[in-house]
């Protein structure tokens, strides 16, 4: 390499590989390389810009361009491919850690912006896929001289990695820097994502439920569920979040759907409402996950309705003409009133839940004990309670 001059003149537009190169390699590795946070001068920049430009350019054709430089870049294949050699044999020498030098690599990248529009492309379009752009060239030297090797000779790195994570979610305290390097390395380079492994949580969910109720699982699939989203935040890589939560979810929720579907009921029948509301989170995370609880909240909701208009009638078969209008308007309202705050408070207001709410009151209302086979008599009532209502605000009005 050309020795550190803090000036180095530009070579001219037709110098040869040599002198370009040194030129180049001085001021990428000083200014770029090992200096990016002190900042690159805009005339620096350019020079070193100028000077890529001007030797993967077309050489002119008039006899002052007809020099040593000139010489040595004629021929079939335009300008390139020996200053691209050169970026190889640089970059393997040099990217020894991809995070330090990602931001270097980018600038060099605009750097050789010609190189990749001009010389790059037409290798690329005439099928050599194995040339690349600077900066994907300077991640696939890191990957094949360095990260790839260290892979052959201990394949444990991603079990070492995985042992970390898993250290995490038992309570243990990690270098979580560390964790994020490597992950951050595997994503740039298109590596196999880390993942939490299934049969940890296929265990412990399993071990969790054998000792404790569902509404207790409930609160630690929620939690569980939590960490992972905010240790993707902290040191995973936002790539892998929906295959990581969807392998999470498959485990903690899939898996024990029909228990929490079975445990339905009877939180709906002791109003657990917080329950209901972690139930609810849960299982809209599955697909088809809320459709059972839909059907057994419309059931619920039916029986509720039925069973708030016997006791009205009586064991007896109250007839029609002596039923109170209001008190069975009043049991309908209370049990719409009822379980529509369930759905709004619980379910979001969810639309599926919305609507079996509305086909179960459908049900109890145009058939229950009061009505018996008739459509008729449910009507007849609400309008007999809206007669009354009628008579005494007039009343009212008249006083």
């Amino acid at each position: 390499m050309a020795s550190l001059n803090p000036n180095p003149p530009i070579p001219p537009a037709n110098a040869d590989l040599i002198t370009t190169w040194a030129f180049l390699e001085e001021g990428v590795l000083d200014h770029i390389m090992t200096k990016l946070q002190t900042g690159v001068s805009y005339s620096k920049y350019m020079s070193l810009y100028t000077v890529a430009y001007n030797y993967c350019a077309p050489p002119k054709t008039g006899p002052e361009s007809m020099g040593l430089g000139a010489a040595t870049r004629t021929g079939a294949n335009p300008m390139g491919s020996d200053l691209y050699n050169n970026l190889i044999r640089y970059f393997v020498v040099h990217l020894k850690a991809l995070r330090d030098k990602a931001e270097g690599a980018n600038c060099i990248n605009r750097l050789f912006t010609y190189l990749n529009r001009h010389w790059v492309k037409r290798e690329r379009d005439e099928g050599r896929k194995t040339v690349y752009p600077v900066y994907t060239l300077a991640l696939v030297q890191w990957k094949n001289n360095l990260f790839v090797p260290i892979q052959q000779k201990n394949a444990t790195l991603a079990n070492a990695l995985l042992h970390l994570i898993e250290q995490q979610r038992n309570g243990e305290t990690i270098d979580q820097g560390l964790v994020k390097k490597v992950v951050d390395s595997y994503i740039t380079l298109k590596r196999p994502s880390l993942l939490p492994q299934k049969c940890y949580y296929k265990k412990e969910s399993e071990a969790f439920l054998a000792e404790n109720s569902v509404p207790d699982y409930l609160k630690e699939a929620e939690e569980r569920l939590r960490e992972e989203e905010d240790r993707i935040e902290r040191y995973l890589h936002t790539e892998t979040r929906k295959t990581l939560i969807s392998r999470c979810e498959e485990v903690l929720i899939k898996s024990h759907s029909e228990l929490m579907w079975d445990s339905f009921q009877s939180l709906l029948d002791f109003d657990r409402d917080e329950d209901l509301q972690r139930m609810y989170a849960l299982l809209s995370r599955i697909s088809n996950g809320l459709e059972p609880l839909r059907q057994r909240f419309e059931g619920h909701v039916k029986k509720a309705g039925l069973d708030a208009v016997s006791p009205l009638v009586g064991e007896d078969g109250t007839t029609l003409e002596v039923l109170d209008p209001k008190a069975y308007v009043g049991a309908l309202l209370e049990v719409h009133a009822k379980n529509s705050a369930i759905v709004t408070r619980s379910f979001r207001g969810e639309a599926g839940f919305v609507a079996s709410l509305d086909k179960a009151c459908r049900d109890f209302v145009n058939r229950n004990a009061a009505t018996g086979t008739s459509s008729n008599k449910s009507p007849e009532l609400l309008a007999k309670h809206t007669d009354l209502l009628l008579r005494k605000n007039n009343k009212m009005a008249e006083e």
